[in-house]
């Protein structure tokens, strides 16, 4: 198949100037999980979290309809992975919409899948970039505790191990630390087993959202902040001399090495001074699909769903370009959000132009 090449010019006027459809979306594609993880967010004991799942069909109707300046979508849940057509959804992303890479976050309990999902659709279209983010928090016993899954950190270390055993420019994996009130207190072992023991070169940083976090009592929020300020230092410094890969020197690695400096920063002023920093751009340039089809600005904005896939014929333009999306934007331009969210950051950095000197001098930077 031939892959369908973004108009750029198209895209930067849009991330730009009229900021009318989205660049990005998380598309949960299942609340289905086989770990059990203490700190997750989804209530497992009720019936309905598993219901209505948007089927193979109906995503494809979805596809069909989400504008041409797409560039990626970040499969998530749940595990996405409990789904078995996974690879049939990726493909019908990859043939209906201009996506130029795929994100998938995983627990990687099923290395199998995850393996044969990145074979498999490298065959169907070599131009696609994948990017796997292992999700692994803590040393091996405690990981498989929290998560309860048993052996789940030899089943993450093979995921990462078979996908960079590819040896594929196109396919990448990384593993995902989040930094939380349960390891922060851990987190130089943590990493230092990581780089050491296991030898991961390539390593994302995050920290627990803030929700709650601004009721946690002041030691507790400072510990946190303190072991994120550390790993993400040290994630930079091992960048610089090439322990870390978590990009190549290309023109493309070295700007998402620059984002994601800009946005440890930001993470760490927000964190500690509940401060506004920067225009969000969720329901704009960034967006949220639940797995029943609710459209949503983003994670955080729970109370703030912008439509039902279903009830408007899965005409996801439709929703986005609505009076009650418009009052949505008003909404979060006029409140000043102070999240961390780093996927919506990120975008926030790529969308706003106080950023663009800093991004191109990262052009300059060796990492």
């Amino acid at each position: 198949m031939i892959f369908k090449k973004t108009n750029i010019a198209k895209v930067l006027n849009n991330v730009y100037f009229k900021k009318k459809t989205p660049v990005s979306l998380i598309h949960f594609l299942t609340n289905r999980c086989n770990a059990r993880c203490s700190f997750c967010f989804i209530d497992f004991d009720n019936p309905k979290t598993f219901a209505g799942e948007l089927s193979l069909e109906e995503i494809e109707k979805l596809t069909k309809n989400m504008g041409d300046t797409l560039l990626n979508v970040n499969f998530t849940g749940g595990e996405p992975f409990a789904r078995k057509d996974i690879v049939e959804i990726a493909k019908t992303y990859i043939d209906n919409t201009t996506i130029q890479s795929i994100y998938i976050t995983t627990n990687a309990s099923l290395p199998d899948r995850v393996l044969n999902f990145a074979k498999e659709i490298h065959d169907y279209n070599s131009d696609i970039e994948l990017n796997f983010q292992i999700s692994i928090d803590d040393l091996p016993e405690r990981h498989n505790e929290v998560r309860k899954i048993k052996n789940l950190f030899e089943s993450c270390l093979k995921t990462y191990n078979d996908l960079k055993a590819l040896n594929n420019d196109k396919i990448k994996s990384a593993v995902s630390i989040t930094v939380s009130e349960e390891n922060c207190s851990n987190i130089k072992s943590i990493f230092n087993y990581f780089v050491n023991d296991c030898n991961i070169d390539s390593i994302k940083c995050c920290i627990v959202r803030e929700e709650g976090v601004y009721k946690m009592p002041l030691e507790k929020k400072n510990a946190m902040l303190e072991a994120y300020t550390w790993l993400t230092n040290e994630v930079r410094k091992l960048k610089k001399s090439d322990k870390i890969k978590n990009y190549n020197n290309s023109i493309q690695g070295k700007i998402h090495n620059t984002k994601d400096d800009i946005s440890w920063e930001m993470v760490k002023k927000i964190y500690k001074n509940n401060s506004y920093i920067s225009p969000c751009h969720a329901s704009s340039l960034f967006g949220v699909i639940t797995a029943d089809g609710k459209v949503y600005p983003c994670e955080i904005l729970e109370d703030k769903m912008i439509g039902d896939l279903r009830e408007n014929d899965f005409d996801f333009l439709k929703i986005w370009n609505s009076e009650k999306n418009k009052d949505i934007k008003k909404f979060i331009s006029d409140t000043n959000c102070t999240c961390t969210y780093e996927c919506a950051i990120s975008f926030n950095i790529l969308g706003n132009w106080r950023y663009q000197h800093k991004l191109l001098m990262g052009l300059l930077t060796k990492y």
